[in-house]
C-alpha cells in the first residue's frame, strides 16, 4: 500500500522540500521514500529503493534517495549469511532495492539530527540494480569539488542535496506560476517557435544553418514578435516559460541560454501590470523562505539615478550616492568666471569585526 499524503520532507542537511503530489511512491517498486519513514511506521513491511550513502562496520547501510536517508540494519544471524554478504560487499553509490521491516532503534541509539533517526529497517531481502565503481570524487557536501570536475561528472553532481532541492524547488515554483496565471487570471500558455528568422536590433542572435545553402535560422532572443501577433489575434492574455538565446558574453544575471517568464496583456495599464507581477511572486514564493510582502517599493528612474547611479539599484545595503559641495574655483569656460564644484561619493560603514 502506498503512502499517499501531502507532506514536507526534511533532507539530511536540514533543507525542507514540500511535495504537492499525493503519491511520491506511486508506480514504482518502492512503498516509501527514504526520507518519510517515522516512528508510526514501526512494524510495517516496506520496500525502499536508492543509493548507498555509506556503510558502517558491516552492521548498517545508509540508503539515500531524493527525500533523505534511512538506516538499513544488516542481519547478523547465520541463516541470513547470504544477505549479509551481499549488503556488506556493496560499494558507495550502488543502486539497490531493499525489502524489510521498520523497527524502532534501541534506546540511546537514536539520531536526533536525522529526520528518520528514530527508526531503522531490518533487511529481509536485497536486490542490487547496479554496483558502483570507484567515483572521481566523494558526494559528501563537506567535500569541496572544482566547478570543472562537477560539470564533467554532472550526473554525480546532480545527486547532491542542494542540486536536488534546486531542481524540485524550480519545478514547484513554475507550477505555482502557471496555476496563478491560468486559473486565477485566465492567461493562455502558448508555446512559440524556437527556429525563426533574424530580427534586426537588440542582442546578437545564434545562427542555425539549414539544409539549403546560404539560408539560416535564428534562435529568438525573446518571443517579442510572436506575442505581439497573439495580441493582434485576440489572445489578450498570453504567457509562457520561454527559453531565450543571446550570442553574448555571460553577465552576473544572464547567460547565453536562459529562461524567463514572458507575459503580454492587452487593454491594461502600468498599475495593473505591476499588480499582476506582485501577485504572481506572492503566490509562487516558497513558504520556507518567509513571506513575500506586497506591494513592492516603487522608485522613479530619476530617484534611482540620483541616489544610486544605476537604473536597477540594490537597495539592501543602503549605500546611496551623496553629493556635497567642496568649494568653487575659476571656470574659464563660463562667462561668469566662477563655477561650483560638486563631488558624489559613497559612505561605507564597515561592520564590527571580531578580533
Amino acid at each position: 500500500m502506498y503512502n499517499c499524503i501531502n507532506h514536507s520532507i526534511h533532507t539530511c542537511s536540514g533543507l525542507s522540500i514540500l511535495y504537492l503530489c499525493n503519491c511520491p511512491s506511486s508506480l514504482t517498486f518502492r512503498t516509501h521514500t527514504c526520507g518519510e519513514l517515522r516512528s508510526h511506521h514501526v512494524g510495517e513491511n516496506v520496500v525502499l529503493c536508492g543509493w548507498v550513502q555509506y556503510l558502517r562496520q558491516d552492521l548498517f547501510v545508509i540508503l539515500r534517495d531524493f527525500s533523505g536517508l534511512t538506516q538499513i540494519l544488516i542481519p547478523q544471524e547465520e541463516s541470513a549469511a547470504g544477505l549479509k554478504s551481499v549488503l556488506s560487499d556493496l560499494t558507495v553509490e550502488s543502486v539497490i532495492k531493499v525489502t524489510g521491516t521498520v523497527r524502532r532503534r534501541p534506546q540511546g541509539q537514536e539520531n536526533k539530527k536525522m529526520p528518520t533517526g528514530e527508526i531503522e529497517v531490518l533487511a529481509d531481502d536485497v536486490e542490487v540494480f547496479n554496483k558502483s565503481r570507484k567515483l572521481p570524487f566523494e558526494l559528501k557536501e563537506f567535500v569541496k569539488k572544482s566547478e570543472s570536475l562537477r560539470m564533467q561528472y554532472r550526473y554525480l553532481d546532480l545527486r547532491s542535496t542542494p542540486m536536488q532541492r534546486n531542481l524540485r524547488l524550480r519545478s514547484q515554483l513554475l507550477m505555482k506560476m502557471r496555476e496563478y496565471l491560468c486559473n486565477v487570471h485566465g492567461f493562455v500558455d502558448v508555446e512559440t517557435p524556437t527556429l525563426f528568422k533574424r530580427t534586426p536590433g537588440g542582442a546578437k542572435e545564434f545562427v542555425v544553418p539549414s539544409r539549403e545553402p546560404g539560408r539560416f535560422y535564428s534562435l529568438p532572443q525573446s518571443p517579442q514578435q510572436f506575442k505581439q501577433l497573439l495580441m493582434v489575434a485576440g489572445v489578450d492574455r498570453y504567457f509562457q516559460i520561454a527559453r531565450c538565446y543571446r550570442d553574448e558574453g555571460s553577465k552576473a544575471d544572464r547567460q547565453p541560454e536562459f529562461t524567463q517568464v514572458d507575459i503580454e496583456m492587452s487593454f491594461v495599464d502600468q498599475a495593473a501590470i505591476m499588480s499582476l507581477v506582485e501577485g504572481l511572486l506572492k503566490h509562487s514564493w516558497p513558504s520556507e523562505n518567509g513571506s513575500c510582502q506586497v506591494p513592492f517599493p516603487v522608485m522613479r528612474y530619476e530617484e534611482a539615478m540620483r541616489d544610486y547611479g544605476v537604473d536597477k539599484p540594490d537597495t539592501r545595503f543602503g549605500m546611496k550616492v551623496c553629493p556635497f559641495a567642496v568649494g568653487s574655483r575659476e571656470n574659464h569656460s563660463s562667462k561668469a568666471g566662477v563655477g561650483n564644484w560638486w563631488l558624489r561619493s559613497l559612505f561605507c560603514t564597515a561592520p564590527k569585526l571580531n578580533r
